[in-house]
C-alpha cells in the first residue's frame, strides 16, 4: 500500500488530518454508501478518508466501469458522491489504476468492503462509525 501515491486515490479530508485510512470500497456496496455518507462525521473527528476502488464482481463488472467513470471525471470526488448516492455518473474511460487498486486488495486480504486500513497497517472488514473508528485508531497507536 506504500507503494500507491495519493495521486492514485480519491481523498476526503483535509490535509492536516489527524488520522488516515485507506478505505476499499465498491460503489454499489450499501455499507460503503453508508460509511460515504457519513465522510463528512470522519473529517470532523480528525481522520482522513483515502479510497481505493475494490469493485467486489471483479473487473469486468458493472461496479467496475462505475469506478473508472468516477476515476476519470473531472472532478472525482463529486462524482464518486454522486455514484454512492446512486446518481448516475456519465460513463467514461480512460488510462486509471482501477485494476490495480483491485489487485492490491486481494494481496493484502480484502474480501468484502469496505475494508479499512489502518496506518498501521491493520485490515479491519466492515463498517465502522467515524466515533467508534476514532477510538479504534487511537488504540491500534498505542500499541
Amino acid at each position: 500500500l506504500a507503494a500507491v501515491g495519493e495521486d492514485q486515490m480519491v481523498i476526503f479530508g483535509p490535509d492536516d488530518a489527524k488520522h488516515t485510512v485507506t478505505v476499499f470500497t465498491d460503489i454499489d456496496c450499501g455499507y460503503c454508501r453508508k460509511l460515504h455518507r457519513e465522510i463528512a462525521d470522519f473529517n470532523n473527528e480528525g481522520i482522513s478518508v483515502r479510497y481505493l476502488f475494490f469493485p467486489r464482481a471483479g473487473v469486468n463488472s458493472e461496479s467496475y466501469d462505475k469506478a473508472v467513470s468516477v476515476w476519470c471525471s473531472d472532478d472525482r470526488e463529486t462524482a464518486l458522491t454522486l455514484a454512492k448516492n446512486g446518481d448516475e455518473v456519465e460513463p467514461k474511460t480512460c488510462e486509471n489504476p482501477v485494476s490495480d487498486q483491485y489487485k492490491l486488495g486481494r494481496e493484502v486480504g480484502v474480501s468484502g468492503t469496505p475494508a479499512i486500513m489502518l496506518e498501521s497497517g491493520e485490515l479491519l472488514p466492515g463498517y465502522i462509525p467515524a466515533d467508534k473508528l476514532k477510538a479504534v485508531i487511537r488504540k491500534a497507536k498505542q500499541g
